[in-house]
């Protein structure tokens, strides 16, 4: 069966899941568990399910290296998809208890502990590729005000070395690193912009600025550098920590 058809047949994602399991001999809790998915691995395998339209017997036969792997697939491919707003936590089910043999017990724990060493080496690893993006953005952004021309040095060759796999997991919305860093790389609008500022400072000097949805911080403290009295940033999203940090 066609797992995209599946998928648009109700409102709510239980409902999806409940019928997938009992009509179509698909459990979707069961390929998050044999494949050890996190958040994100799930994300894909929702994505990766509409896009490609699989069979039932397709998902059920795959083994690693996994075809939703590409950072591609954390693109919504349908707006508002409810099954990507659904927490997998919620799709845990409990384990069966069999009173004359502690056997399964035992090695349902071990599953359990494996997949749980594996999420966390997975957090850690993502942990550990944000705050090394966040320390080179930080540079970047501080390196481009504090000089009229960019190096081209450390500071530039840094972000230049970010592999765009690595960042793929931040471009869900402006709250992560991703869009930024990418806007930060795009070297003809942000020369454009702190050009703009600089040759302009009586626009800015002794003025109150307002920078409304601020991001990293670059262009207040751009406006900053041209002498403006005060500026204020702000952002809805969490990007605007990592912009206080940036600017400290």
């Amino acid at each position: 069966h066609c797992m995209i058809c599946i998928f648009r047949l109700f409102s709510y994602a239980e409902d999806v899941f409940s019928h997938c399991k009992t009509e179509h001999q698909f459990n979707v809790y069961d390929v998050i568990r044999k494949h050890g998915l996190d958040f994100y691995g799930y994300i894909k395998l929702i994505n990766f399910v509409r896009v490609k339209k699989p069979t039932v017997a397709y998902l059920s036969s795959l083994s690693s290296p996994l075809p939703w792997e590409e950072e591609e697939y954390l693109k919504p491919e349908l707006e508002d998809d409810l099954l990507l707003q659904f927490d997998i936590e919620d799709l845990c089910e409990p384990a069966n208890v069999v009173p004359s043999n502690g056997l399964n017990d035992t090695m349902m724990l071990l599953e359990q502990l494996k997949h749980a060493e594996h999420r966390a080496r997975l957090a850690e690893a993502a942990l550990a590729r944000a705050q090394e993006d966040l320390q080179k953005m930080k540079q970047f952004a501080q390196d481009f005000v504090m000089n009229a021309d960019v190096r081209r040095n450390s500071s530039s060759s840094a972000i230049a070395d970010l592999q765009e796999d690595e960042d793929g997991v931040y471009f869900s919305s402006y709250g992560h690193y991703g869009i930024h860093e990418e806007m930060l790389k795009d070297k003809v609008r942000t020369e454009s912009y702190r050009d703009f500022i600089y040759q302009n400072p009586h626009i800015f000097k002794d003025k109150v600025v307002l920078d409304v949805g601020c991001g990293t911080g670059i262009l207040s403290m751009f406006a900053a550098k041209a002498g403006a009295k005060k500026v204020i940033g702000v952002d809805q999203s969490e990007i605007v920590y990592q912009a206080m940090d940036i600017i400290r």
